[in-house]
């Protein structure tokens, strides 16, 4: 069994990881100025290949992109039905996306998806979470959203307000909650991945200011600490009855 020691020097190293590539990606995007949306990211791609090779070699693909508890296909999309609602609110709001031409969307679906989607889910409800569930799932779930929200403290470095970057630490924790709580209750990483991605996709598509959107940030902010809610007391009953079965 894993000490407490090793278990966090394991947790450490992977935050520190994250931030060390985002920080690469961070100097080269000052140094070169890219002005295509997949080269803004280039950086991050080593770690992208890295974490597919890893799963790869090891044969771990199906141990975190398989779901772990069955249901039927309406129940599943009545059970995501609050992602797919906070993505249509999104696109309404920000009156659809925006870019040069169809492949320009199409390539920046993919790098976020791919890339950075990929990148930050196996790290904080891929290797993080799984980690941290030998203690409880509790701890998992808030450890490792509050993980994934600090790194984005980093936007700071590029020039983002204090103001902007507080709201933005909140809201990923808030996101980071549900996505993590949504693998403890047997959802394939896949759905956390695909929910990243087009999240991000329709933030960087945007032809709406965010500061335009201020109001409607906060009320999505309110719908995911309710859909978290859900999430957290439904795994706490389960938890409640697996127990109580097993005892």
């Amino acid at each position: 069994m894993m000490t407490k020691s090793k278990l966090l020097w394991k947790v450490i190293g992977l935050e520190i990881l994250v931030i060390f590539w985002f920080v690469v990606n961070g100097a080269y995007v000052s140094m070169t100025h890219p002005t295509t949306h997949y080269l803004q990211f280039l950086g991050i791609v080593p770690l992208a290949i890295g974490i597919a090779f890893y799963l790869t070699k090891t044969k771990k693909w199906p141990h975190f992109f398989s779901f772990q508890q069955n249901m039927s296909l309406r129940t599943r999309i009545l059970f995501l039905s609050p992602l797919l609602l906070y993505l249509l609110i999104i696109l309404i709001g920000n009156k659809g996306v925006h870019g040069s031409s169809i492949a320009d969307l199409v390539l920046i679906l993919l790098t976020q998806t791919l890339v950075i989607a990929f990148v930050e889910e196996m790290v904080f409800r891929g290797f993080i979470l799984n980690l941290l569930l030998s203690k409880s799932y509790k701890v998992a779930v808030l450890l490792s959203s509050f993980l994934f929200a600090f790194t984005h403290s980093l936007n700071m470095l590029s020039g983002q307000s204090v103001a902007n970057t507080i709201f933005q630490i909140l809201f990923a924790f808030v996101i980071g909650l549900v996505l993590a709580l949504l693998i403890v209750n047997g959802q394939s990483i896949g759905v956390t991945i695909v929910f990243h991605a087009l999240n991000n996709f329709l933030q960087f598509t945007s032809p709406v200011d965010a500061n335009d959107s201020f109001l409607v940030n906060y009320a999505l902010l309110l719908f995911l600490s309710g859909y978290a809610f859900y999430l957290w007391n439904r795994k706490s009953t389960l938890s409640v009855s697996q127990h109580q079965i097993s005892s």
